[in-house]
Parts: structure tokens; C-alpha cells; sequence
């Protein structure tokens, strides 16, 4: 009943976005996974990543992966290893305006940003619990103080390094002087509580000293140095490596810095997976502690785009899985017809249609995201409302698709002859929400289950009413 009620809701919140830009999936409180993606040799360890972390916490965080320099078809490889929703961020300087000046004055391009791109932006969700994770880094457990990082009550904390801060000084560049070597501390992984900023420790670092000019990100390390400088200033508490250990692809053995063990990792970090083959993580996968990438079909490899949880930020936004199925099912071969959606949200049907082979119109008033998260694949997405695309287009489509929000007899009465002049003979139209009023708060939206009653003895159509799984589905076939 409540992910009803968020999910109109919702539908404003995705109305306030368009006007203002405000995007509700950083506004959201929820405890939040990041990753940090780059144009290196690591695809399938990030992918690792995402699979692991998602089947162990499921729900109880929101993920986001963030992308520089890779393409949209790279991108949608890794996540469709996921198992719950999980956002994607393309990122550029525009994310962390205040980093991109300090970079820039230090005669830095964007595309020599290189390690700082992790920065980008500060926080994602600036009022929820935040991890800051490398690309290579697979959470394989809980630590022991996860419930309190997840109720926002958690210090800072940061992974550690080896047992000797002298053997690995090099790794804060000319800022080495500015960290304290007993704490061993790097920038792997960063554990932040809600609220917290470290823009403004990181501006006083490089004011007490300055980027040397020019700068490199991709080749100095000075970007450690300058972060882990900064973020002392908030009294961390390191993660040791007996419980988040290096794996180092040049290395043989995993390194758990100097304790004598027993250990209790709860993650790996894959080190150098980025520039060359780590065999560490096929060694962890045949031993059953790290998750092999299994084949799925096209509804679950578009699971990270899939409706009721998370990808906004709050519970209940777009189609579920089980109705996909419903609507892949019915359809049958398509490969090769023309099939236009109506309510894209953030494409999670389009991306199944395309995957089977299907050419894509899909339409919603608001753009989601679903312009980037289908780039490059055979999808037209429209922005404009379904009355304003159906009364302009001609084409005459192989199915038609629709799951909207708000069906109210008064909306369908007069959605629904547009929607027949543009279905073949021999076409689907298939409907989501077609039991939705038999949920008291959604009694007023009975406008699909009121189609199927004015449909059901007409002999230009085929109607098929399914209750399950809810919110139901109507399945019309256009016989003359």
C-alpha cells in the first residue's frame, strides 16, 4: 500500500526535477554505495563489484556507480551484473566545480584529472551516510560497525595501508610531509557520516601548499596525499588490512599488513586490476569468496534499471521485473518490429526491448536518465507528454507499451483512440496498472480495468485481463 502512495509522490518529485534540476536521487537519506569507473582494464572487477554488493545488502543501501571515459555500452556491461536498481553517473568537471578550479589553476586539464576524477562529486547524497570506493574494491561482508555508519552515527573512516608508512611514503607525493605516517592511512575506501564536507579541508590543504604547475593526476600521486591530508582533519579511523586487504595483481599473495592473523576480511581491493590482469580475483572466485559474473537473460541483465526501490532515492518508481516478464512473454519474437513505450522512467523496458532485438520509440514527459542509460543502442527517446507524441506521429507501430503514472478513467477515455490509430493490425498494446484500483488508496485509478470492461466484446480486439502479478497487466490485440 505506502509504495503506492510513494510512488505519486514521485511523479511530482520527477516534475519538481525537470523544473528545477533538482534531482531526487541526491536527495535521498538512504545509506549509499559508490564506485568510481575509469577507462582501464578492471570492467569485470567493478562488475564483481556490483553483483557482490547488491545480492549481500540487497535494499538496505541505495548504489551508484560513477563512470569518466567509458562508453555507455562498457557501462551497461558492469551493471548489469547488479541485482537490485543502481544509478549511473556519467561525470565530468561540472561535478565538483570547486576541485575542477584548483585543478585547472594548477594547469591541469580535465583529461589529465586522472586520480581525482574519485572526487567527483564531493558527496553524492550530501544528507546520507556515503561509502567512497575505487572501481576495484568487492565489499564481500559487513564490518562490525555497519549498523552504525547505516543509522548515520558512524565516524569517518578510511582504508589503511601496509605495516610500514615508510615503505609506502611515496604514495602521498609531494604532500607526504603533511600526513601522518602512523595512522598508514589511503584513499581507497572512505567511509563518511551524513553532512560531512571535505572540499573545504581539501581547498586548505592546497592553500598551505599549492599543486605543483603543471599538474597530472594520471601520473603523480599527489592526489592521496592531498586527500588523506584533508580528511585527517576529521579525525578518522583507519580500516586495517587484515579486514579489507590489498590483492595486488604484481603481487602473489594477498597483503594483511602486520597482524598476525587470525584475519576477517569483509573486502578485497584489487589493486593494479586497472592497468593489468589481476589473478587474485579468479583464485578468490574459484574459492567461492568473491562472485563469478553469470549469464542472465535481458530482463535481469536490466535489473539496475528496474522499478520499486532505490534508484531514486525513495521506494516505488517505474515497472517492476515481474511485469516485464509479463510484457517480454506476450510480445514474443521481436526482433526486427517496431515497438513504441510510453513511460520510459529511466528505460528499464526499452533497454529489454532493445536487447531482444526490437526497434524503440519511447516517450515520457520528464527525461529520468534514460537518455544516457540507453546511448548508443536502436531507441528514440522522446520528451513530451504520450497525448502530444501520439496526436504528432504517423507511424504505425508493431506493439505499444504503456505504464503510466496517473490512470484515471477521465485520462484513458481519452488516451485510448490515439493509442488504437497507431497500433498495426495484427499488434499489442499491453497496459501495466490494470488492477491497480483494487488497492484501497488506488481505487480512483481504475481507468485500465474500465478500457478492459469497454473493450472486452469488441471484436476489433482481443482482451486478456491479468490481476498477477500486481499491479496487473492488460493485453490487447488488435484483430481488424
Amino acid at each position: 500500500m505506502w509504495l503506492r502512495e510513494k510512488w505519486a509522490k514521485l511523479d511530482v518529485l520527477g516534475q519538481w526535477h525537470a523544473l528545477t534540476g533538482c534531482d531526487p536521487f541526491t536527495r535521498g537519506t538512504k545509506p549509499l554505495f559508490r564506485w568510481i569507473k575509469g577507462d582501464g582494464r578492471d570492467d569485470a572487477v567493478t562488475a564483481a563489484a556490483l553483483a557482490q554488493a547488491t545480492r549481500i545488502f540487497g535494499y538496505q543501501v541505495d548504489y551508484v556507480l560513477l563512470t569518466q571515459g567509458i562508453s555507455a555500452e562498457r557501462a551497461r556491461w558492469i551493471l548489469s551484473h547488479a541485482h537490485v536498481p543502481v544509478d549511473w553517473r556519467p561525470i565530468s568537471a561540472r561535478d565538483n566545480p570547486e576541485l575542477a578550479k584548483l585543478l585547472h589553476a594548477a594547469g591541469c586539464p580535465d583529461q589529465h584529472f586522472g586520480y581525482w576524477w574519485k572526487w567527483f562529486p564531493e558527496r553524492v547524497r550530501r544528507r546520507a551516510p556515503e561509502w567512497i570506493l575505487d572501481g576495484d574494491m568487492v565489499i564481500t561482508g559487513k564490518p562490525e560497525w555497519f549498523e552504525r555508519w547505516a543509522a548515520g552515527v558512524d565516524r569517518v573512516r578510511m582504508a589503511a595501508t601496509s605495516e610500514s608508512p615508510e615503505k609506502d611514503y611515496h604514495i602521498y607525493g609531494r604532500y607526504s610531509q603533511l600526513v601522518d605516517p602512523t595512522l598508514k592511512l589511503y584513499s581507497g575506501l572512505v567511509s563518511l557520516p551524513p553532512g560531512l564536507r571535505y572540499m573545504p579541508s581539501v581547498k586548505r590543504v592546497l592553500k598551505t601548499q599549492p599543486l605543483a604547475v603543471p599538474h597530472h593526476g594520471q601520473k603523480e600521486f599527489c592526489e592521496q596525499g592531498v586527500m588523506v591530508a584533508a580528511l585527517q582533519k576529521h579525525n578518522p579511523l583507519p580500516i586495517p588490512l587484515d579486514q579489507f586487504p590489498f590483492a595486488r595483481a604484481f603481487q602473489p599473495t594477498l597483503d594483511f599488513g602486520d597482524q598476525p592473523g587470525p584475519y576477517a576480511p569483509w573486502g578485497y581491493h584489487f589493486g593494479n586490476s586497472f592497468v593489468m590482469e589481476n589473478p587474485h580475483v579468479q583464485a578468490l572466485q574459484d574459492a567461492g569468496v568473491i562472485d563469478r559474473p553469470q549469464e542472465r537473460d535481458a530482463i535481469a541483465k536490466a535489473t539496475w534499471l528496474s522499478g520499486g526501490w532505490g534508484q531514486w532515492g525513495f521506494s516505488g518508481w517505474g515497472m517492476t521485473e515481474g511485469v516485464a516478464r509479463v510484457f517480454v512473454q506476450h510480445l514474443g519474437d521481436i526482433t526486427g518490429r517496431r515497438i513504441l513505450e510510453l513511460g520510459t522512467s529511466r528505460g528499464f523496458l526499452s533497454l529489454i526491448l532493445c536487447q531482444l532485438g526490437a526497434r524503440v520509440t519511447t516517450v515520457d514527459k520528464f527525461d529520468r536518465g534514460a537518455q544516457a542509460n540507453l546511448q548508443g543502442l536502436a531507441a528514440e527517446v522522446v520528451v513530451m507528454s504520450a497525448q502530444a507524441y501520439l496526436q504528432k506521429t504517423a507511424t504505425v507501430f508493431d506493439a505499444i507499451c504503456i505504464d503510466l503514472h496517473g490512470n484515471s478513467w477521465r485520462t484513458w477515455r481519452s488516451l485510448w483512440p490515439l493509442v488504437a490509430k497507431r497500433v498495426a493490425v495484427g499488434g499489442q498494446v499491453l497496459v501495466d496498472n490494470a488492477t491497480l484500483h483494487t488497492i484501497k488508496e488506488w481505487a480512483h485509478e481504475d481507468g485500465v480495468y474500465r478500457l478492459f470492461e469497454h473493450l472486452r466484446h469488441d471484436p476489433a480486439w482481443k482482451c486478456t485481463l491479468m490481476e498477477q502479478p500486481l499491479p496487473g497487466v492488460l493485453v490487447l490485440e488488435r484483430l481488424a
